[in-house]
């Protein structure tokens, strides 16, 4: 059966524990400041059963102790002094183990944090080494992807315009008309039509109108400039043959047309507004350097030098500054 120490109450085993010889109890040693590797006397009694006899002893001898008593107080005073020693060296001794244990896990700590310091320098320095070459890569393609974003925007451009451009494949543009209020652009388009020998019929015009805001006099002896008429056919057959008929006969004027003074008409295919921009600039670049032929056919803008020479097409004003070599 188990044993519990009578002084902690706590279980103990038979080879560890000091059994009184008065009472029968047992205790821890160290309970009892009896060192662990001492050997117990045959008849060892506990503290509380020699205080109980010291007492009775005291009780009988009140007067004058004898010898016996006064070596027996002796001999446990120094039992109590050396099992209080050996329980302070034992309490050193476990101290002094957790201690080394304290001082293994800090060390162990050390290592642990040093090599997280080296590892985080090798990130560090990896990250670096990745930023370095982003850069180096966007410095090196930064030049080459504007470039390539530039080509894509015109080209974008270049195929919005060749669109619109489609969209005007029916129309024709007569500048040269005298404006006045309530005219009829229907009427004017036939009469013009008229008298360049083809015989059109009102069914034959979607539309006609004048292009643009109404201009201003800027004196009352200055002549006002017509806007241009733009005249919408119902086939492309129908506009094919007028320009070509308009070319034939250039001198046409508006007599017989309208009144007063007669003036120049003309005929052209009808341009959008960045082609126009682009065929004003060919042309007065070719006046410049002396190209004789600059004309336009389905809305597109031709150029030659000369009738033996290369015809060349002009999409952009780049095509102009390599041609004529302008910065």
């Amino acid at each position: 059966m188990a044993n519990k120490c009578n002084q902690c109450g706590k279980f103990l085993s038979t080879t560890d524990g000091a059994k009184c010889n008065k009472c029968n109890s047992v205790f821890h040693r160290l309970c009892v400041n009896v060192s662990p590797d001492s050997r117990l006397p045959a008849r060892w009694t506990c503290p509380g059963c020699r205080r109980t006899e010291n007492k009775n002893k005291s009780v009988v001898n009140t007067e004058s102790p004898s010898m016996g008593d006064i070596f027996t107080d002796a001999s446990s005073a120094d039992n109590e002094e050396k099992n209080s020693a050996v329980c302070l060296a034992e309490e050193m001794r476990l101290l002094r183990l957790e201690l080394m244990s304290v001082t293994r896990e800090i060390t162990s700590f050390r290592v642990e944090l040093t090599r997280m310091n080296d590892n985080m320098a090798e990130f560090n320095k990896r990250v670096d080494n990745v930023e370095e070459r982003l850069t180096s890569l966007e410095e090196k393609n930064s030049g080459s992807v504007d470039q390539n974003l530039n080509n894509v925007i015109a080209q974008l451009k270049s195929d919005i315009n060749d669109r619109e451009q489609k969209s005007l494949i029916n129309d024709i543009q007569i500048t040269g008309l005298p404006e006045r209020s309530g005219e009829n652009a229907v009427h004017l388009t036939l009469a013009v039509t008229k008298k360049l020998g083809l015989a059109l019929d009102s069914c034959d015009i979607v539309s006609a109108e004048r292009a643009g805001p109404h201009r201003a006099l800027l004196s009352s002896e200055e002549r006002q400039r017509p806007r241009p008429v733009i005249v919408r056919l119902a086939r492309r057959s129908l506009r094919d043959d007028i320009i070509k008929a308009a070319r034939v006969r250039r001198g046409t004027d508006t007599s017989g047309v309208t009144d007063g003074d007669p003036s120049r008409v003309y005929i052209n295919e009808h341009l959008t507004r960045f082609n126009r921009l682009l065929f004003y600039k060919a042309r007065e670049e070719g006046k410049r350097h002396g190209w004789r032929f600059i004309w336009t056919r389905e809305g597109r803008i031709y150029m030659r030098r000369e009738t033996d020479t290369a015809v060349q097409r002009i999409r952009t004003e780049c095509d102009i500054s390599k041609i004529f070599g302008l910065k």
